[in-house]
């Protein structure tokens, strides 16, 4: 499996100003990063018209480290405009403008952030897009976060049934009950019918004790399952913790990459 960090996790440093999107994909490869993830309208200049020459220097940048772009990160949001929701031809034609970029900058797995609920138009959403998704080498992955159960898009996955159309698990679905936010758990075993769909994760983390583990996640089994099934994809580790502690980028990045090589190298 690769392994890296989402830019997210420099969210810190990004938000004051002390970071743009070149300086946290060069230092992710100072950490050792195999890869990144990149969040649209976090970390794109101009978004959400970027310039070709940015997503250019993107790229380029990313492939001269020796990395690559695990997963463009995006939001299919139906209020976007202040007059009126989107309609269904708009959010159609959107989202084939995101397949697009995302498969201009090398990345292999799309991730929209999209309301679905209910589900049933999910299914209809990708099965639209679902030619431009193979014409352009793009995965659809749909994450799974909590605090909706491990099989709430099953159901999606079995009815379109597709290998552009993948699931992206996130590991807030397994955390304890400690973890922010957290209010039910998940046993481990609900992760097992769930791998032959994934195609990326998040591995995310909130906080590490004195030994580099975060005390919330099961990271050790967790990746154990990956590694036991073969996975072949990639991970990437997301820290949400500055939104509680007030640390420079650099040290929850380094701890959160180093835990995620621990257990999945």
């Amino acid at each position: 499996m690769k392994l890296g960090l989402s830019l997210y996790t420099f969210g810190a440093d990004i938000h004051a100003g002390k970071m743009n999107v070149f300086d946290a994909i060069r230092k992710a490869a100072e950490i050792g990063c195999d890869g990144v993830e990149i969040i649209a309208e976090q970390h794109i200049p101009g978004w959400p018209n970027p310039s070709l020459d940015d997503l250019t220097a993107i790229r380029e940048l990313v492939a001269s480290l020796d990395m690559e772009i695990f997963c463009f990160s995006c939001y299919f949001g139906k209020n976007i405009r202040s007059d009126r929701p989107q309609t269904w031809e708009e959010l159609i034609h959107n989202a084939k403008r995101m397949i697009a970029l995302t498969a201009y900058l090398g990345a292999r797995v799309m991730r929209p952030a999209f309301n679905a609920e209910p589900v049933g138009e999910l299914i209809d959403f990708v099965n639209a897009v679902l030619p431009a998704l193979e014409k352009y080498g793009v995965i659809w992955g749909v994450e799974l976060h909590a605090p909706h159960p491990p099989a709430y898009y099953q159901e999606a996955l079995e009815t379109v049934d597709s290998p552009w159309f993948r699931l992206v698990p996130d590991f807030s679905c397994w955390q304890g009950p400690n973890a922010p936010g957290q209010i039910q758990t998940n046993p481990l075993s609900t992760f097992e019918p769930l791998l032959k769909y994934t195609v990326h994760c998040h591995a995310k983390a909130h906080m590490f004790d004195a030994a580099g583990e975060e005390p919330n996640t099961p990271y050790k089994e967790l990746l154990g399952m990956l590694a036991d099934h073969g996975f072949k994809g990639s991970i990437a580790g997301e820290y949400e913790g500055w939104f509680i502690n007030d640390l420079p980028s650099e040290q929850p990045a380094r701890t959160l990459f180093n835990l995620l090589e621990r257990y999945g190298r």
